[in-house]
């Protein structure tokens, strides 16, 4: 009985894992640290789950790259941003254990659960997102507002950052970690699309083909590339994963080609974030020449110089920034600092 109850415990803090992002990141934490509390609990203290060598050489693998970030800390830079950045760094340390000592037997029905709840909250927070920005926007048209029409708005090469920055203003997301999560979701659906076919009701497919076109329409609403490009090169590979149902995987991977290729051709804003790619876009950016492309030719500059210089021990996690802003400052001051680039 005790058994069946932490079971279920378990699989519960995983499904509510699932919905982080409609969770703040307090909230988030809080299911975080309960299910690895759970999870250690149950495998280890009452000991649900039979450890393996194998499963430990898993779990060091898993840990290793929180191992390295605690080494560099503990050893090289124990300052107050790089013990900050350890302390961020926890959920690599949470998760692996967490995973490694639960003792519930994921079935095929609780993993296709887990990655319904995962897709619903996805596509329920990005739609609360861009459905507020667009009436905000809305307000905008008018003979006497920022724009006369909505093709002056979506012809205005400024509107995608607008709309970006409104739309994270509002949901506390970055775009392109809501576009990272509706790819996601779309490989998600579409995978479940394949797999199930032949045993799904015309409802329920209809359904999924529903959920498929509303993410790829506002996954290109957000107008984040690599996102977009990435979910394209991973739908292809699920083409080829399910290929015994040719006709099955061609059609729908036809149809979110097709809507994607669209939108960069007709939709204006969205086309614009595409033309910013581009071999002569590379030079790194000045004074009010700067885009989302360019911009980033700067940042790999200063990012390979500091690597080629500190190649064996690097600068500690603590002095990044500080680095980073020095190199800044002798390329184009004004059009890095002020916005405090990482490495991306």
């Amino acid at each position: 009985m005790l058994k069946e109850r932490i079971h279920r415990l378990n699989y519960i803090l995983l499904c509510l894992l699932a919905l982080f992002p409609v969770f703040s990141m307090k909230v988030t934490v809080i299911v975080i640290i309960a299910f690895t509390v759970v999870s250690v609990f149950s495998g280890l203290i009452l000991g649900l789950k039979k450890i393996e060598k194998k499963h430990i050489w898993e779990a060091a693998i898993l840990l290793s790259p929180f191992i390295l970030i605690f080494i560099r800390t503990a050893v090289m830079d124990r300052s107050e941003n790089a013990l900050f950045i350890l302390e961020t760094s926890l959920s690599l340390f949470a998760f692996p254990i967490a995973f490694f000592l639960s003792p519930v037997n994921f079935g095929k029905t609780q993993i296709d659960r887990v990655n319904l709840l995962f897709s619903l909250s996805a596509i329920l927070i990005v739609v609360f997102g861009q459905i507020k920005a667009a009436f905000t926007f809305s307000k905008l048209i008018g003979p006497d507002q920022a724009w006369h029409s909505l093709s002056d708005m979506l012809h205005d090469p400024t509107f995608p950052f607008q709309f970006r920055t409104l739309f994270e203003e509002y949901v506390n997301m970055h775009p392109t970690y809501a576009g990272i999560f509706l790819g996601l979701s779309i490989l998600l659906l579409l995978d479940r699309f394949f797999k199930g076919y032949s045993e799904t009701t015309v409802g329920v497919k209809l359904l999924l083909l529903f959920s498929l076109v509303l993410c790829i329409l506002m996954q290109g609403m957000l107008a984040s590339r690599t996102p977009i490009l990435a979910t394209l090169v991973c739908a292809g590979l699920l083409f080829f994963i399910h290929q015994k149902r040719k006709r099955t995987a061609i059609i729908a991977l036809g149809v979110m080609v097709v809507l994607s290729f669209l939108m960069i051709w007709k939709v204006p804003y969205f086309s614009s974030r595409f033309k910013e790619i581009s071999f002569s876009n590379t030079k790194i950016a000045e004074g009010d020449n700067d885009n989302s492309v360019n911009i980033r030719a700067g940042i790999f500059h200063c990012s390979s110089k500091i690597i080629e210089e500190n190649w064996l021990f690097g600068v500690g996690p603590g002095n990044i920034r500080s680095e980073l802003n020095k190199c800044y400052a002798s390329i184009s001051k004004e059009d890095y600092i002020k916005n405090n680039y990482n490495t991306h």
